[in-house]
């Protein structure tokens, strides 16, 4: 996600213009940072979809395959666990990577930016209709137009970080569960300490009579 350059404002003399300038720009931040979160939305959607489907369609064909296995009197019955043994890595592989939910933080993202937006627009047209009768006035409205446009853009700049600080936590915890599933202790299967330990008894009752 790119950040628009801010605006030369050096070459304009009147608040006015500045201000729509200032306006433009917020406007256009947030507008691209909605764009990127469409696009990202439509990616994980389509590869959660495809993701998901095969592991329906896997988990399905797992389960009738050792059905009509047996019923034919066949042996391919052990292709149904291949089978659903490939539907479980689709749904782990869309668990770990985190599309699906990545796929609904996308959404919610766009829904808080537009509002965002939309809030911003409203208020900046209801201070338009303030018609300023004096220098105070102007002054105020000056003031109120540079505050919605802090505002939106602070706003946009919070939903942003916030949406990344969630994917963050979920790829830790997602990446800290996969090294505990795939962790293995060289102790554990070394088989002298539990054979030992099981036989020792035995032994000893043994020698006791």
């Amino acid at each position: 996600m790119t950040i628009r350059p801010f605006p030369d404002m050096r070459a304009e003399q009147q608040p006015e213009a500045a201000l729509q300038r200032l306006r433009e720009w917020a406007e256009g931040q947030a507008e691209d940072s909605i764009a990127w979160y469409l696009r990202d939305k439509a990616i994980r959607r389509t590869a959660s979809r495809m993701l998901r489907g095969c592991a329906i369609l896997l988990g399905i064909a797992g389960g009738v395959v050792p059905l009509v296995s047996a019923a034919s009197a066949g042996r391919g019955a052990s292709w149904g666990y291949v089978l659903l043994a490939m539907a479980g890595g689709c749904l782990a592989f869309d668990h770990f990577f985190g599309l699906s939910s990545a796929w609904m933080r996308d959404i919610a993202t766009v829904q808080a930016l537009q509002r965002a937006l939309t809030e911003f627009r409203l208020d900046w047209a209801t201070a338009a209709l303030n018609t300023a009768r004096d220098d105070d006035e102007v002054d105020l409205t000056v003031r109120r137009r540079e505050d919605l446009i802090r505002t939106l853009v602070l706003r946009t700049a919070e939903l942003v970080e916030a949406e990344t600080g969630e994917w963050l936590s979920e790829f830790r915890s997602n990446i800290g569960d996969l090294n505990r599933r795939s962790a293995w202790s060289p102790s554990a299967a070394q088989p002298g300490s539990g054979f030992a330990h099981s036989t020792d008894p035995p032994a000893r009752q043994l020698d006791a009579s």
